[in-house]
């Protein structure tokens, strides 16, 4: 047996409370008669008051009670097979690990704040299979397609820049890593059928790929590609870090400090057949994404069988309301003879 809301217990603490209270009643209606003083006065006045009704009145009052706090605390037993289709898209959020990344112009800093907007978006998902990708001159795949999103969230946390070794960023490697991800055996037998989409999480840096071919190359796996700029337009240094703090900022041969900013026209020339949105330093549009993936077309990728129990709920409550009207019905006074109410005129 197992109860839906046990929360609710304390609400038993009504029985007793209301068991003393009629105790008290009790008590003091003896107290009121014995300071009237006349006992046989006091016999003749109560005589049509039935105490044995007023014990009953009182037992299914506090009964009601109790079958009234049960059902709202909620028992569960007996178990029933319940079937639940899994219906959704498959997504891959690559995201930028690059040095870059690292820039501070968003606060605490750009790769911080992406993985924090993309836990959010995370939240929101219902349903959908998730992959994770992370890249930079390389890429690879940090979590394969799960819909276990709490995984993925443990997976996201250790993401950073010291995972790939090879500087720059490449969009180019980032999707064909995707593609990998979409490919990888699931157990699913429609994975060809599955609607696919990618979701480029960056600054926009790109030292390698041609962004027409990584176009096209989706378009003919029949993958939407949407994308989120990171950053400011303005440019920040990119700091170097040693024992977590930071030490220098980067320098190019000539010793002037590296600034980097927000590319967003490469970003939006990766999103033409889905959306770009930004991550800046005060606001994110990446929410946005949800209604636009909840307008692809989902696919079943399988149902799952399990047991729960029965909700029984309903007897207590029905039970409970009965005794409070049983309760209600029942008069505490005897019914006493009267005198024809008119007289027949001879």
């Amino acid at each position: 047996m197992a109860w839906l809301n046990p929360i609710y217990f304390w609400t038993l603490v009504f029985v007793p409370v209301a068991i003393g209270l009629f105790f008290l009643a009790a008590w003091r209606r003896t107290i009121l008669a014995n300071r009237f003083g006349d006992k046989e006065l006091v016999a003749r006045l109560t005589a049509s008051i039935s105490k044995r009704r007023r014990r009953w009145k009182a037992a299914f009052r506090v009964s009601g009670l109790l079958m009234l706090a049960l059902a709202l605390i909620g028992p569960r037993f007996g178990t029933q097979l319940r079937e639940v289709k899994r219906e959704g898209i498959d997504l891959v959020i690559a995201l930028d690990v690059s040095a870059s990344m690292m820039a501070e112009d968003i606060a605490p800093n750009r790769l911080s704040r992406a993985k924090n907007e993309i836990k959010n978006l995370v939240g929101e998902l219902k349903g959908d299979r998730i992959s994770l990708v992370t890249f930079a001159g390389d890429a690879f795949i940090q979590c394969p397609l799960t819909t276990d999103y709490g995984a993925l969230r443990l997976f996201l946390d250790v993401a950073d820049p010291s995972l790939i070794p090879t500087p720059g960023t490449d969009f180019g490697a980032a999707l064909k890593m995707a593609i990998q991800a979409f490919e990888a055996p699931s157990g699913d037998p429609n994975t060809e059928e599955r609607t696919k989409a990618v979701l480029f999480v960056s600054d926009g840096e790109n030292h390698v790929a041609d962004l027409e071919a990584i176009v096209e190359e989706a378009r003919q796996a029949n993958i939407v590609l949407y994308s989120a700029g990171v950053g400011e337009l303005e440019g920040a240094p990119i700091p170097e870090y040693r024992n977590g703090r930071i030490e220098d900022y980067k320098k190019d041969r000539a010793g002037a400090v590296v600034t980097t900013k927000l590319e967003e026209s490469v970003l939006q020339d990766l999103a033409r057949n889905g959306s770009y949105f930004r991550i800046a330093k005060t606001s994110s549009s990446l929410p946005r994404i949800t209604s636009a993936l909840s307008q692809l077309d989902k696919t079943s990728y399988g149902a799952e069988e399990f047991e729960e129990y029965e909700e029984r709920y309903q007897w207590p409550l029905l039970l409970g309301l009965i005794l409070l009207f049983v309760e209600w019905s029942i008069p505490i006074r005897l019914r006493t003879k009267s005198e024809p109410s008119h007289v027949t005129q001879v």
